[in-house]
């Protein structure tokens, strides 16, 4: 009877898979590259606009991120435009600028783009006629609507009125509604979800999402969900695929890019996540640059496949490289 030393095959196996794992550790660092002082400033000579995430690039909650600030002002000073791109829908442009502002990050409200704007933006563009279902905040998505001439319903507290789902089949409908655009709503309610799958299914009704991150960063052990989460509940109960006007589509850049006539080969984008903002760089043809501050960090490139161009542990080992 053929004996199987089975310590021998399992050291065996486990030679082979960990070999397997280093060979793809090794790909992956081929294939990116941490970002040294003669790449940043190769790097920063072949760019002339440089777009940021803000929430964990910039800063994390309401602390700017050590080296952040000075990065930016020395790219300002060399003559490089800087642009900010969230995928924030709770807040507008004006809430950001100042943001930036009071915390030292040179800044004008033409050079920033959050979700909230950028929607009104494609709605306007669409020509869109008809009245908005907001599930988001009132005082960004539906500013941001105002601000565009777009009339709206929807955002605020919508409460449960019933426990018995049955209840629901006599709500009254807004028969001007022909989009269903989904933000972050900390109002996210049954009655919500109801009416958005309900008006999504009269055919021509737009459906948008402002992005799909399906948590918020944070470095505590609460997991904060995201509108990627809120957009999951109107995706299933109205069997349709949203919009998505923000990362990693390529909506966002074609606004800025027809407001600032960029050229995406001169462009550098700077995140924090792999499957926003690095695939955004890629849909749109331009540079990319992962830094480890937020949300990924460097097994994620290896899980996912997902390949920046650089990385590094924040952004100011740019910063640090720069003149």
């Amino acid at each position: 009877m053929l004996r199987i030393n089975t310590s021998f095959t399992a050291g065996v196996l486990n030679s082979i898979r960990k070999k397997g794992v280093n060979n793809l550790y090794t790909q992956v660092r081929k294939m990116t590259k941490y970002l040294d002082k003669d790449d940043a400033m190769v790097l920063v000579s072949s760019v002339d606009n440089f777009l940021f995430d803000c929430d964990g690039v910039l800063w994390e909650g309401k602390h700017p991120i050590p080296g952040s600030r000075e990065t930016i002002v020395k790219l300002k000073e060399m003559g490089k435009q800087v642009y900010y791109v969230t995928n924030n829908s709770s807040k507008t442009r004006a809430e950001y600028l100042k943001r930036c502002r009071d915390w030292g990050f040179p800044a004008e409200e033409d050079e920033i783009l959050c979700t909230a704007y950028v929607a009104a933006e494609y709605l306007k563009m669409k020509q869109f006629k008809g009245k908005v279902y907001v599930m988001g905040k009132e005082e960004s998505m539906g500013k941001e609507l105002r601000d565009a001439g777009i009339p709206y319903t929807g955002p605020g507290p919508d409460l449960l009125g019933s426990v018995e789902a049955t209840d629901y089949l006599n709500t009254e409908l807004d028969p001007e509604v022909n989009c269903v655009l989904v933000g972050f709503d900390p109002h996210i309610s049954f009655p919500k979800i109801l009416k958005a799958g309900s008006y999504l299914k009269k055919k021509d009704c737009l459906f948008i999402g402002t992005n799909e991150d399906p948590c918020l960063p944070t470095n505590t052990p609460i997991k904060l969900p995201g509108t990627g989460t809120m957009l999951a509940t109107v995706k299933v109960v109205s069997d349709k695929d949203p919009i998505i006007v923000g990362k990693p589509e390529v909506c966002m850049f074609e606004i800025l890019q027809k407001l600032h006539n960029l050229d995406p080969s001169r462009c550098l984008m700077t995140g924090d996540r792999l499957e926003s903002d690095i695939v955004f760089a890629k849909k749109c043809g331009m540079k990319s640059f992962l830094v480890l501050s937020g949300n990924d960090c460097f097994d994620d490139i290896k899980k996912r496949g997902i390949t920046p161009d650089f990385y590094a542990d924040c952004l100011g080992v740019l910063g640090n490289s720069l003149p």
